[in-house]
């Protein structure tokens, strides 16, 4: 019976989301464990409010030498917890020098990649049931509301949207530009949720400086409530849950709304929607229509950046503003 759990996940948000789907079944097989969660630093607010993961360890590739000896005391450190079982969730060996007398991992069952053809919580599922662990059905249960309630209604209230207002949440800048769906598009979507419904909305995302963002920051309507950059990730979680409605294109927040149970519609053009979909939310995805050779260009195809071109869009472009308004209706 394992007392004390190590998951060593992933270090991108959306990853680390659906890393987080085996902490229920772990608990249920191992009531009595204690479970510590290995990320890196910008996912540690995502470990660290979800119910079952007592102690989150972080890992600053950045910070840490990548050498086998500047490992060490790290290393050494985590040897200190005492783990009884590892379940190692990337393509790692750092667990062979961990002393850990048990290790579940994915790559014994599925090599150095995961399944291309289903969602990363399935293949997870195939593997837990692989070890006799019983996983049946997904279940999430993040926290964020709680810690974060006095800033989300300070917002709400600042903002101009109270506890009656139906929100929508939107994300207009993806951390890759291709993603991105037009911002013409954003603020004509808003204006017609706004006089057509009633409905208040909320652009949430983090800035980088570039010239695509700064675009897209300069023409965002001034009629939407923007907490861009005004948030940290807690922050803008506890307020994503406050929402009825999440839209944007693949992203850790897409992911991240579906699973806290927040009705989802996922712009998908750039990535692959048959196996990198909002999990709950499946049938809410809106593809491209556009007819080009390189979509989805992840995975498979040749980015438009690695050909010379920093953003193309076209993709993204063929995504109507009907089609996402009349997925809302």
């Amino acid at each position: 019976m394992a007392k004390k759990i190590l998951i060593i996940g992933h270090s991108n948000i959306g990853d680390v989301c659906y890393d987080l789907a085996v902490v229920n079944p772990l608990l249920k097989e191992f009531p009595q464990a204690c479970i510590t969660f290995l990320t890196s630093p910008r996912c540690e607010a995502i470990a660290s409010h979800y119910s079952g993961i007592d102690k989150v360890i972080v890992m600053d590739r950045r910070k840490t030498d990548q050498s086998p000896l500047g490992r060490l005391p790290f290393i050494r450190s985590l040897r200190k917890e005492g783990f009884d079982l590892a379940v190692v969730l990337i393509n790692t060996l750092m667990y062979l020098f961990l002393g850990i007398p048990k290790v579940l991992t994915v790559n014994k069952l599925f090599g150095k990649k995961l399944p291309k053809d289903v969602h990363i919580v399935e293949s997870y599922r195939t593997f837990l049931n692989s070890y006799g662990i019983d996983f049946k059905k997904a279940i999430f249960d993040f926290n964020f509301e709680n810690e974060h309630a006095a800033f989300r209604d300070q917002f709400l209230e600042q903002s101009g949207i109270s506890s009656n207002d139906k929100v929508v949440g939107i994300l207009p800048l993806a951390a890759w530009s291709l993603k991105n769906w037009p911002v013409a598009y954003w603020n004509r979507l808003s204006t017609l949720l706004e006089k057509e419904k009633g409905f208040k909305v909320i652009a949430f995302g983090k800035s980088a400086p570039d010239e695509f963002n700064e675009y897209v920051l300069k023409k965002l309507s001034k009629d939407i409530v923007s907490a861009i950059d005004k948030t940290n990730l807690a922050q803008a979680l506890a307020l994503i849950k406050r929402c009825d409605y999440f839209i944007g294109p693949d992203s850790g927040l897409l992911h991240l709304a579906s699973c806290m149970n927040v009705e989802t519609i996922g712009l998908y053009g750039a990535t692959s929607r048959n196996f990198i979909y909002p999990y709950f939310h499946r049938d809410n995805i809106i593809g491209s229509r556009a007819k080009i050779p390189c979509i989805p260009c992840y995975p498979g195809n040749i980015p438009c950046e690695r050909r010379g071109k920093s953003f193309c869009g076209q993709c993204m472009e063929e995504i109507s503003v009907e089609e996402v308004l009349s997925a809302v209706n």
